[in-house]
C-alpha cells in the first residue's frame, strides 16, 4: 500500500510539473515577439520545472524522445558537423559555448514543447498566445509607420528581429488563410492579423524579408492549390495588387529598386562581407574558422580595406556564415539539412494534405 501511494505521489508531482511547464511556456509565447528579457525569464522557469519533472520521474525518457527520424537526423547531422568543426576552431572554448547557446538554450522552448506538451488544446493555446504577441508587435509597427511617419520600423524589438519574426510568421498565416475552413468564424479575426502582418512587412522594409516572402508565398500557394491553373491566376492577381502598392508609394518603390544596386552602401558592404567569408574559407577549407568565430576573425584579420562599416560581425548570409565558420563540413551539413527538410515537408504534404507540413516548410524556408 505504501509503495502504491508512493507511485501515486510521483505521478501527481509529474503532472503538476508538466502543468507548470505549460504555464511557463505560455508566458514565453506571450512575450516571444515583444520582450526577449521577459521571455527569457519564463523560459528559465520552464527549464527549472522540466528539470524537476525529470528528477521526479526518470523512467519514461525513451517514450518522450520519440520523433520522426527523417526530420531529426538531418538537423543532428548539421549540429554534429558544426561540433566537429568547432574542435578545430581558432577559439575552441568560445565556439563550443556559442554552439551550446544556439542549439541547447535558445531552442529549449521547442524541446520542452516537444517533450511535455501532448494535448492539442495546449498547443492551440500556445499558438494563439505567440500569435497575439506577434500581432501586438505588428500593431506597434503600423503605429510607428502610419501615426509617427517612420520608415523601416522595428516595433518593440527592433527592425531586424521584427523582420526575422515576419519572415517566419507570414508563411504560417498565408497557409492558414488558404485553409480557412479550419478556423470557422474566427477566420475574420485571423484575416485581420494577416493584414496587419503584411502591412508591418511593408513598413519594416527589410528587403531580405520581401525577397523571401516573394519566393515562398508563390511556392506555398502552388503547392496548396489542387488546380495549378487557379493557383497561377491567384498569383497573377497578387502580383498586380503588390505592384500597385509599390508603384503608388514612392518610398517603397525606391526601397525595392535598391535590391539590385551594387553601388548602394548596404549592398556593397554585403558583397565585401561575402568576399571576406570566402577568404576565410580559402584559408580554412575543411573546418572553417569555428562556430561563432566569424566576428573576431573578420574584425582582426579578414576585413577588407575598402569596407566602410567596420563594426559588422555577421556575413549577412546564412550560407556564407557557415562557409566561413564550418568550411566544407559545415556547408555539407547545412545543405543536407535544408534539402532533407524541404523534401520531408513536400512529400508529407503531397501524401497527407496536412497543413503542418506546409507551415513547417514555410517557417524553415523563411528563416
Amino acid at each position: 500500500m505504501e509503495e502504491h501511494m508512493g507511485d501515486l505521489s510521483i505521478v501527481g508531482s509529474e503532472k503538476k510539473a508538466e502543468r507548470w511547464i505549460f504555464y511557463f511556456l505560455c508566458g514565453y509565447a506571450l512575450f516571444s515577439s515583444t520582450s526577449i528579457a521577459v521571455g527569457n525569464v519564463f523560459l528559465s522557469l520552464s527549464i527549472a520545472a522540466a528539470l524537476f519533472r525529470v528528477y521526479k520521474k526518470r523512467d519514461d525518457w525513451r517514450e518522450l524522445l520519440r520523433i520522426d527520424r527523417k526530420l531529426a537526423v538531418p538537423f543532428l547531422l548539421f549540429v554534429g558537423m558544426m561540433l566537429v568543426t568547432s574542435l578545430f576552431s581558432t577559439d575552441v572554448v568560445w565556439s563550443l559555448r556559442v554552439l551550446g547557446d544556439h542549439y541547447l538554450y535558445r531552442m529549449t522552448g521547442f524541446y520542452l514543447l516537444w517533450l511535455f506538451i501532448r494535448d492539442r488544446k495546449q498547443l492551440i493555446v500556445l499558438f494563439c498566445l505567440a500569435l497575439l504577441s506577434h500581432f501586438v508587435n505588428d500593431a506597434v509597427c503600423i503605429y510607428q509607420g502610419v501615426a509617427e511617419g517612420h520608415f523601416r520600423v522595428g516595433g518593440i524589438i527592433g527592425y531586424m528581429m521584427t523582420g526575422g519574426n515576419l519572415v517566419m510568421w507570414l508563411p504560417v498565416l498565408i497557409v492558414l488563410a488558404m485553409e480557412n475552413k479550419l478556423l470557422g468564424w474566427k477566420k475574420y479575426a485571423f484575416y485581420g492579423v494577416l493584414a496587419a502582418a503584411l502591412m508591418a512587412t511593408l513598413l519594416n522594409a527589410t528587403r531580405g524579408v520581401w525577397l523571401a516572402i516573394g519566393i515562398i508565398a508563390p511556392v506555398l500557394i502552388l503547392l496548396f492549390m489542387k488546380s495549378k491553373l487557379k493557383g497561377v491566376a491567384v498569383l497573377a492577381l497578387l502580383a498586380v495588387f503588390t505592384a500597385g502598392i509599390f508603384y503608388s508609394v514612392p518610398v517603397l518603390q525606391n526601397r525595392l529598386v535598391t535590391i539590385t544596386d551594387t553601388k548602394m552602401r548596404s549592398n556593397s558592404e554585403r558583397l565585401l562581407l561575402w568576399q571576406s567569408a570566402r577568404n576565410m574559407f580559402a584559408d580554412y577549407p575543411v573546418t572553417g574558422v569555428g562556430y561563432g568565430e566569424f566576428h573576431d576573425n573578420y574584425q582582426e584579420k579578414y576585413i577588407l580595406p575598402e569596407a566602410k562599416e567596420r563594426y559588422l560581425g555577421h556575413a549577412h548570409s546564412n550560407f556564407f556564415q557557415v562557409l566561413a565558420e564550418g568550411g566544407i563540413l559545415g556547408v555539407a551539413g547545412l545543405l543536407a539539412w535544408w534539402l532533407s527538410t524541404a523534401i520531408y515537408c513536400i512529400r508529407g504534404w503531397l501524401g497527407s494534405r496536412n497543413i503542418g507540413y506546409l507551415t513547417l516548410m514555410g517557417i524553415f524556408a523563411g528563416l
